[in-house]
C-alpha cells in the first residue's frame, strides 16, 4: 500500500512535459473576429465571439489569438486593432490558436512595440492598466526596437 501511495505522489509531483510548439512570425491585421465575419457576410451570433481577436493575414487566413499577458493589449486596447501587425507566436499542433510571444503594430509606417507608461513613476507595462505604483493612468507609447 505504501508503494502505491509513493508512486501516485511521484506521478502527481512530476511536472508535465511542455507541449511541442513551432515558433512562427506572421504578418497581417489584428481585428476582432466579429468584424472579420461581418465583412465576409458570414452570419454568426456576436455574443460568443465578441471578445475574440484574430490576425487576418494577407491571403485572408485568420489565426485566433490566445489571450494572456503577452497578447492582452490587443484584446483590451482597440487602438491597436485595424493596423498592420507582425506577431511572433507559438503554434501548437492541432490547435488553431496562436500563443503570442511578442508583437509590433504599424505606427506612421513603421512597426513599433506598444507599451503603457507612467510619467510619474517611470514604469512601463505590456497592457493597459492603472500604474502598479501610483495607480494613475498610463499613456500608450510606441517604441522602436532599433
Amino acid at each position: 500500500m505504501t508503494w502505491i501511495l509513493v508512486g501516485s505522489l511521484a506521478l502527481l509531483l512530476t511536472p508535465a512535459a511542455a507541449p511541442e510548439h513551432q515558433e512562427v512570425t506572421l504578418t497581417g491585421m489584428v481585428r476582432s473576429l466579429s468584424d472579420v465575419l461581418k465583412d465576409r457576410e458570414l452570419p454568426a451570433d456576436p455574443e460568443p465571439i465578441a471578445d475574440q481577436v484574430v490576425l487576418e493575414q494577407g491571403d485572408g487566413t485568420i489565426a485566433p489569438l490566445l489571450s494572456d499577458e503577452a497578447s492582452r493589449a490587443l484584446f483590451q486596447d482597440k487602438r491597436l486593432r485595424g493596423r498592420k501587425a507582425e506577431i511572433r507566436a507559438w503554434r501548437y499542433p492541432g490547435l488553431p490558436y496562436l500563443r503570442v510571444v511578442s508583437f509590433r503594430v504599424d505606427d506612421q509606417g513603421t512597426l513599433r512595440t506598444p507599451e503603457y507608461y507612467c510619467d510619474v513613476c517611470t514604469i512601463h507595462v505590456r497592457y493597459p492598466q492603472p500604474c502598479p505604483c501610483c495607480q494613475g493612468e498610463m499613456e500608450l507609447r510606441m517604441i522602436s526596437q532599433d
